[in-house]
């Protein structure tokens, strides 16, 4: 319509022409304004539908945000060890979730500050929703990680708790054994004596478990100042128990010796002579061992032995305080003493043949223990012997290689195991030193394992100069298939025919190929004299070139590293190398 206009109103100086000019140009002013409207109503409404995405996702974040801080809020310590690591274990997975949903609500936020960066209507409300939900947020985060703290802290709490409890119990099962009173049949008198010796060397040793306690409440307390309170009124209640228990104890035993102290000390001077004649047939036994296995056995056997020893040197000093309470009695004190004396003596006898025995079955292990390291390393050499001295040396080029990298490992492995061998070697001079008796079989079998192990190292180096050898021979034959291959092919082709100056070009080619053919017998007869220096063999003749020929270049003495035939054809694998170009070329 505007260019319509134009066209009928252009060049027209009539009034109505004029009045028809300045109606269209208010149209095309009242269409501009129209279209502005219509954008800015546009970019309102696309604000307005960006903010309401934002709101909706505004929402499913403070949701997530509402939980945490519910579950935060309502999570309580548990007053059971059981309980608080079952609510760690909990909270390390909430922990999780709330990782989870940690991009969500970031996502929620980079969309709010983007939205008000852009220049959004509610670009205040947006900032004002992002602060809120970000402070809400790192306020969680925070709090999520003390709540687990605190619950590591409750566990341990709990966990100290739980080990009061089962002391305070063990403490409270013992008691009654202490206030146990019925010993007035004399004939179980000296058993229950007895058994009351027994419960009080339990409780010397169960005294360790109430000085762990301290030391754990010690530490807690330490760590977390809040569990003071606590810690020390279940330690104050412990040590009362446990100090009570010692008193009940104590007046047990008094009370079981005053009721009969003859009977008793007779009872135990018996009892004591009767095992000292059981340990003294122990110790006087000569059975030492016969293997390793056996000799383990028997120190097992004498640590027990000396486990009681310890339990009844502590009855033989109890004889003593026996004595002196008869004594206050007026009874004939000096047959009392005399018998005590006979008891204490013949223990004390025994003290040195139990040290002697320990002494002799320690040695007896380390000489069984020697001979079977030294039995292990002679099997093992034993192993590797015919690796060594094997006179496979490989058929062709790649095989040699492997084999030299299996001689390797074999070189490795022996550095590796010359420690052991050397710790065997310094055990052995003391044990020389100490063993009087059955040195033959040691020196015999030490100087089966030297004898042996040089063998495996001298067949070793051999083994891997022999592999040397065959390396080069391998090498020389690939390179002269080569060579012989390459050359062949030359020959097959005639020289061009000089009749017509169009031959130039392969003239030429064929005068550079002859070159090439010259410097590969060059090349050739450098590799024969390379191997006559190493082997003292005597090349073939110059201008060897035929397959049938190569052979005979290396002769070799003593071992097959060739792979040739017995026909004397050429080694195979010497012309399907890949990778490989012809010389000269």
């Amino acid at each position: 319509m505007r260019d319509m206009g134009d066209m009928v109103t252009r060049g027209q100086t009539d009034a109505q022409y004029m009045f028809l000019q300045q109606r269209l140009q208010a149209l095309d002013t009242g269409w501009n304004e129209l279209h502005k409207m219509w954008e800015n109503r546009q970019s309102l409404l696309s604000q307005s539908h960006a903010y309401q995405l934002f709101l909706r996702d505004t929402k499913q974040a403070e949701a997530f945000l509402n939980n945490q801080e519910y579950v935060l809020a309502h999570t309580e310590m548990p007053p059971t060890l059981e309980g608080a690591e079952a609510a760690i274990k909990k909270q390390e997975g909430f922990m999780t979730t709330m990782d989870a949903n940690e991009d969500k609500i970031n996502g929620v936020m980079e969309a709010g500050r983007r939205l008000a960066s852009d220049g959004n209507i509610n670009a205040e409300k947006i900032k004002e929703k992002v602060a809120s939900i970000d402070d809400r947020h790192k306020k969680n985060r925070e709090a999520a990680v003390e709540l687990l703290i605190r619950l590591k802290d409750n566990r341990d709490l709990q966990k100290f708790l739980q080990d009061c409890q089962e002391l305070s119990l063990w403490i409270s099962e013992k008691m009654l054994t202490a206030q146990d009173l019925t010993y007035d049949e004399a004939r179980n008198l000296h058993s229950k004596w007895l058994k009351h010796q027994a419960f009080m060397a339990e409780l010397q040793s169960n005294k360790e478990w109430l000085d762990k306690i301290q030391k754990d409440g010690a530490l807690l307390v330490s760590e977390k100042p809040e569990t003071e309170v606590v810690v020390k009124e279940k330690l104050g209640a412990l040590h009362t128990m446990w100090e009570e228990l010692e008193s009940t104890t104590q007046t047990k035993a008094q009370c079981l010796f005053d009721a009969n102290k003859a009977e008793l000390f007779s009872q135990s001077c018996t009892d004591l002579d009767k095992w000292l004649g059981g340990l003294e047939g122990q110790i006087q036994s000569d059975d030492y061992g016969k293997d390793l296995t056996s000799v383990n056995i028997l120190l097992k056997k004498q640590q027990m032995l000396e486990n009681q020893v310890e339990v009844r040197q502590r009855e033989v000093v109890e004889l003593q305080s026996q004595v002196k309470a008869l004594g206050q009695e007026a009874k004939d004190t000096d047959e009392v003493d005399g018998r005590r004396q006979v008891v204490e003596k013949k223990f004390q006898e025994l003290l040195e043949p139990l040290r002697l025995r320990r002494h002799l079955l320690v040695a007896s292990r380390e000489v069984h223990q020697f001979n079977r390291d030294v039995e292990d390393e002679i099997l093992w050499a034993q192993e590797r012997i015919p690796v060594a001295t094997s006179t496979n040396h490989g058929y062709n080029l790649q095989t040699v290689q492997q084999l030299m990298k299996k001689n390797q490992t074999l070189q490795k492995e022996l550095q590796g195991h010359q420690p052991r061998i050397d710790d065997i070697l310094e055990r052995s001079r003391s044990l020389l030193q100490d063993q009087a008796s059955g040195s033959e079989g040691i020196h015999r079998r030490l100087a089966e394992l030297q004898e042996l192990w040089g063998r495996l190292r001298e067949e070793g180096q051999r083994r891997h100069a022999r592999l040397q050898e065959a390396h080069k021979a391998q090498q020389y034959y690939f390179d002269a298939a080569e060579a012989e291959a390459w050359m062949s092919e030359q020959e097959s082709s005639p020289p061009p025919s000089s009749s017509t100056s169009s031959t130039t070009t392969p003239r030429r080619s064929w005068r550079a190929s002859q070159t090439s053919r010259r410097s590969c017998r060059r090349k050739l007869a450098a590799t024969r004299t390379q191997w006559r220096c190493c082997r003292g063999c005597t090349p073939p003749s110059s201008g060897t070139s035929r397959r049938s020929d190569l052979p005979h270049m290396l002769p070799y003495e003593g071992a097959d590293l060739t792979g040739a035939d017995p026909t004397g054809a050429y080694p195979t694998g010497g012309l399907t190398q890949p990778g490989l170009t012809r010389p000269g070329v």
